[in-house]
């Protein structure tokens, strides 16, 4: 997949509006480096600095896994991970992830694919 997301601030600005429970939005390389985003203004993260980038390198290394298993099930369109204390969702976008953090009051019926016809409509194939 050779996609590639045109201005990455600007998808993670309407992500971030597509519900007000969302805490933070990320543009994740294939390295594990958040290329583009961060949290909302005013929220206070639920992990310190080396925590998010443990967390970050993990997010890469699962993409690029679940991709050994698109010829047989198709890719992935998001992945979400339900906690105890927020929700975690995963997008592909070419060799990167988007990656977004919600409170578990986000409608996980609606948001993942609100998020999904945004980066449809922002990624140059």
């Amino acid at each position: 997949m050779a996609s590639k997301i045109e201005n990455l601030e600007y998808v993670c600005k309407k992500i971030m509006d597509v519900d007000p429970t969302i805490r933070f939005v990320g543009v994740v390389n294939d390295k594990g480096k958040l290329i583009e985003g961060g949290p909302k203004q005013g929220v206070k993260p639920l992990v310190d600095q080396k925590e998010s980038e443990m967390v970050l390198m993990e997010i890469a290394l699962m993409a690029r896994l679940r991709r050994e298993h698109d010829i047989h099930l198709g890719p992935v369109n998001f992945t979400v991970s339900h906690r105890e204390k927020v929700v975690l969702m995963t997008f592909p976008a070419g060799n990167d992830t988007i990656y977004v953090s919600a409170t578990k009051e986000i409608d996980l019926r609606k948001a993942p694919f609100n998020i999904l016809q945004i980066l449809s409509s922002d990624i140059k194939k």
